[in-house]
C-alpha cells in the first residue's frame, strides 16, 4: 500500500489532472452528437471524483472517565491532513430511464494526527491543570442513496425531485498523553445512521450547445437525535464521452447530544470529478 505521504501526492495530481480538464474543452470528441438522457433508454454513468474539503468536527469523548467528557474540535484543512491521509476514496453513479433515475454517492476518507483544540484540562478544587497532549483522527462513511423524478426539463436544463437515505459511519479517535498514565492512551465515539432526506437536483444549460452548464444539488434529512443537510453548485463541461465539473460542496451532520456526545460534523471544499457515460 502507497504511503499517507504519497497518497496525499497522489490526490492532489488527480485534482491537477482534472481540473486541467475541466478548463481544456479541446477534443476531437467534442463533435460526437451529445447525449439525450431523456431519450426514454437506459443511461448508466459513473463519476470518480476527488474532493478535498475543510473539515469541522466537534465531539466529546471520555478519556479515562473524566467527569463530563472532554470536546475536541477539530478544524482541518487540506495542507494540514493530506500527509497523514491513510486512504479515501470518492465514487458517484446514476442509472435513468427518462425522466426517472437511481442514483447514488459513496465517500470514505481517514486521517490521523489532526490537531484536536483541546487545552489542559482544570481540576476543580485544585491548582492548576492536568497537562494534557493529543490529537485527533477522523474515519468517515458516507453512502446516499435516492431516486428521482424530473418535473422540468427546457433545452439542456433540468430540474428533479428526489427522496432517499443517507448513511454515516463517523469514528472520531483522541491519541492522548495524560500525566503520569503511560503514553498512547486513546479513547473514541463511533455514530453510525441512517438519515431519510428530499431535494432537488439537477443542471443549468450556460452555453447554446448545452456543452456548458452549472450543476446543482440540496438536500435535507433527518434522523432519530439528529439532522442533515448538503449542497453543491459548480460549472461543468461536456464532451463526447462525458462531463467534467468543478464544484463547491458541503455536507453537514448535527446531533441534539442524547448519546452521542453533542457531535456536529462539516465537510466544505471544491471537488473536481470526471462522469463517464455508456
Amino acid at each position: 500500500m502507497a504511503s499517507a505521504k504519497g497518497l496525499g501526492k497522489c490526490t492532489v495530481g488527480a485534482l491537477g489532472a482534472l481540473g486541467l480538464l475541466a478548463v481544456t474543452p479541446g477534443s476531437a470528441a467534442e463533435n460526437q452528437p451529445r447525449m439525450d438522457i431523456f431519450d426514454g433508454q437506459w443511461h448508466f454513468s459513473v463519476t470518480p471524483y476527488v474532493w478535498l474539503p475543510t473539515i469541522y468536527n466537534t465531539t466529546t469523548l471520555n478519556p479515562l472517565g473524566i467527569s463530563n467528557g472532554v470536546t475536541s474540535k477539530l478544524h482541518s484543512t487540506p495542507d494540514t491532513y493530506l500527509h497523514n491521509l491513510s486512504f479515501a476514496f470518492f465514487l458517484a453513479g446514476e442509472a435513468r430511464k427518462g425522466d426517472w433515475s437511481l442514483f447514488s454517492d459513496y465517500l470514505y476518507m481517514k486521517f490521523d494526527h489532526q490537531n484536536s483544540g483541546l487545552k489542559p484540562i482544570d481540576r476543580p478544587g485544585a491548582a492548576g491543570a492536568l497537562p494534557f497532549d493529543s490529537s485527533s483522527g477522523i474515519q468517515s462513511n458516507v453512502l446516499t442513496l435516492a431516486g428521482s423524478h424530473s418535473v422540468w426539463r427546457k433545452g439542456a436544463s433540468h430540474l428533479d425531485v428526489f427522496a432517499g437515505t443517507r448513511y454515516l459511519n463517523l469514528v472520531t479517535t483522541l491519541n492522548y498523553n495524560l500525566f503520569p498514565f503511560p503514553d498512547n492512551l486513546n479513547a473514541s465515539v463511533s455514530v453510525n445512521k441512517w438519515d431519510g432526506i428530499v431535494g432537488v437536483k439537477g443542471r443549468i444549460g450556460l452555453s447554446e450547445d448545452g456543452r456548458w452548464f452549472m450543476p446543482y444539488y440540496l438536500d435535507a434529512g433527518a434522523g432519530s437525535q439528529n439532522t442533515t443537510w448538503q449542497a453543491l453548485v459548480g460549472t461543468g463541461y461536456r464532451y463526447g464521452w462525458g462531463d467534467v465539473t468543478v464544484i463547491l460542496r458541503n455536507l453537514s451532520y448535527n446531533f441534539d447530544g442524547k448519546g452521542h456526545g453533542g457531535l456536529d460534523a462539516r465537510f466544505t471544499g471544491l471537488a473536481v470529478g470526471a462522469t463517464f457515460f455508456f
